[in-house]
C-alpha cells in the first residue's frame, strides 16, 4: 500500500467511515498483515474515547473496569470465534485465513466501518445474522461507530433480568445498575 493509501485508509479506519481509494476495498492488496492492522485499529477506533483520555492520564484501572468494553470485546471475539469455526466447517477455509476474514468482517460489522476483504453473501446464511447482531450493536458509547451501542444493550439485558427476577420475587425492589 502506498503512502497516499494508506493516509486515506488511516482516516477513513480511525473515523470508521470506511471510504476506500480502490473499488475492491482492502481486499484489493490481499495482504494478510493489511488485514489485521486494518482490523485493529477499527477496533480501537470503536471504544469510548474518554477511556482514551483517561488511559493517557494514567487512569489505567477504570480501562480495565469498564463493563461496556469488557461486553464489546467479548461480543467480537466470540462472533470472530464463531463465524470462523463455521468458515472452517462449511466453506473449507484454513484456520488462519478464517480467523483473519471473520474477525475483519465482524470488526468491520461492528463499527458500521464497511470496508471489504470478502465477498460474506458466500458464507453461510447463520453468519448473516451474527453479522446482523455485529451492525445493529454497533461499538461503544462515546466513539464514532453507529449501531445501537454496546452500553444501551447492557441496560436492556439488566432491565430484562430485572424483570424475570420481579416476577420470582413480586415485592423485591431491584435497581438497574
Amino acid at each position: 500500500m502506498g503512502l497516499f493509501d494508506a493516509v486515506c485508509h488511516s482516516m477513513a479506519t480511525t473515523a470508521t467511515g470506511g471510504f476506500s481509494t480502490r473499488q475492491d476495498s482492502i481486499a484489493y492488496w490481499h495482504s494478510p498483515y493489511i488485514e489485521y492492522v486494518v482490523s485493529l485499529f477499527m477496533l480501537l477506533s470503536t471504544l469510548n474515547f474518554s477511556l482514551y483520555a483517561g488511559a493517557f492520564k494514567g487512569k489505567l484501572k477504570p480501562l480495565w473496569q469498564n463493563v461496556e468494553l469488557k461486553w464489546f470485546a467479548s461480543s467480537v471475539g466470540l462472533l470472530t470465534l464463531i463465524i470462523s469455526a463455521t468458515l472452517i466447517r462449511n466453506n473449507g477455509y484454513g484456520v488462519e485465513e478464517a480467523f483473519r476474514k471473520a474477525l475483519f468482517q465482524v470488526a468491520t460489522c461492528h463499527t458500521s466501518c464497511g470496508f471489504a476483504t470478502d465477498d460474506y453473501n458466500l458464507w453461510p446464511p447463520f453468519t448473516w445474522m451474527l453479522l446482523l447482531f455485529a451492525m445493529l450493536s454497533g461499538g461503544c458509547t462515546g466513539s464514532t461507530s453507529g449501531g445501537i451501542k454496546s452500553l444501551r444493550l447492557i441496560i436492556i439485558v439488566n432491565c430484562i433480568r430485572n424483570q424475570f427476577r420481579q416476577i420470582l420475587h413480586p415485592r423485591a425492589v431491584l435497581p438497574v445498575r
